[in-house]
């Protein structure tokens, strides 16, 4: 059977890499999937101070672990995983090809909230982004808008502004307005418009439409688990959160979930890199 491996790894944020950093020492034939660049939600951290050890921001903390993968002794590819299947293997679907295994680990974590009807996957790379930190350098000069509620994510979006030219913010709180701060308050998203880049945004503001030019746009909505690509196995609950046991299985055997993506209490990165280790070593027995 082509593309058949011993065990498939989906998601490179830290619970999948630890997994991965343990089976690269067997001789067992191993993939991981992801979808976008290794890291998870740590690339989105500002800092991570609470992982023993390490006291760096996410992104280089990511790049550390990511770089300890030898990629000689297991294979890696960047695809997105679209379907999830088992009858007498375990068939995963990706949006570019088709890989089966004996054991699958899942480690998908949670993924950004999207607008619904908005055209917002289109554009995530083009000009939309999650994190105003990572990409700050990328405003300079430019007029961009920003979702944003938190008081975090608020203060990000500030700190942009010292940089663009422009930045439209859309929120529930109360901001003050500067030159280059244009708060729209309880504004909606309807539509992100552009052909290969974001081009402009049409939202709804006091009950009227009107079309922004923007050359980015800084989404902060809220996460929900990265488990849409499993709802026919059945092993979520109400919340999409994958149910386990005390060794991480799911009710499908031969199926283990890790990381934030479980029903696990405690997230956070040190949990995470911990479920990696545990699980790859029930699977190495």
């Amino acid at each position: 059977m082509m593309n058949k491996y011993d065990c498939i790894v989906i998601g490179a944020g830290p619970a999948g890499i630890s997994a991965c950093i343990y089976l690269q020492r067997s001789k067992l034939k191993v993939l991981l999937i992801e979808k976008n660049v290794p890291g998870g939600r740590m690339l989105q951290a500002t800092e991570i101070s609470n992982y023993a050890g390490l006291n760096d921001s996410g992104v280089n903390i990511a790049n550390q672990m990511f770089s300890m993968l030898d990629l000689s002794k297991i294979d890696f590819v960047v695809e997105e995983v679209t379907n999830v299947s088992k009858e007498d293997t375990i068939k995963v679907t990706t949006n570019y090809n088709e890989y089966y295994c004996d054991k699958l680990i899942i480690a998908t974590g949670f993924v950004n909230k999207i607008i619904p009807n908005s055209n917002e996957e289109k554009f995530v790379g083009s000009g939309i982004s999650y994190c105003a930190l990572c990409d700050a350098p990328l405003v300079k000069n430019k007029t961009i808008l920003a979702y944003a509620n938190s008081k975090k994510s608020i203060n990000e979006i500030k700190y942009l502004s010292t940089l663009a030219d422009k930045v439209y913010l859309l929120t529930n709180q109360d901001v003050e307005s500067t030159e280059k701060l244009v708060i729209l308050k309880n504004a909606k998203i309807k539509e992100f418009i552009g052909n290969f880049k974001l081009e402009k945004v049409r939202i709804e503001h006091n009950e009227k439409e009107e079309i922004l030019d923007v050359s980015m746009a800084f989404i902060y909505n809220g996460y929900i688990p990265g488990t849409n690509f499993i709802k026919e196995l059945n092993i979520t609950n109400s919340f999409g959160l994958i149910e386990i046991n005390e060794r991480y299985e799911t009710k499908i055997e031969n199926i283990y979930a890790i990381g934030d993506v479980n029903t696990k209490e405690v997230k956070q990165v040190a949990t995470a890199v911990g479920d990696g280790a545990y699980v790859a070593s029930i699977i190495l027995r």
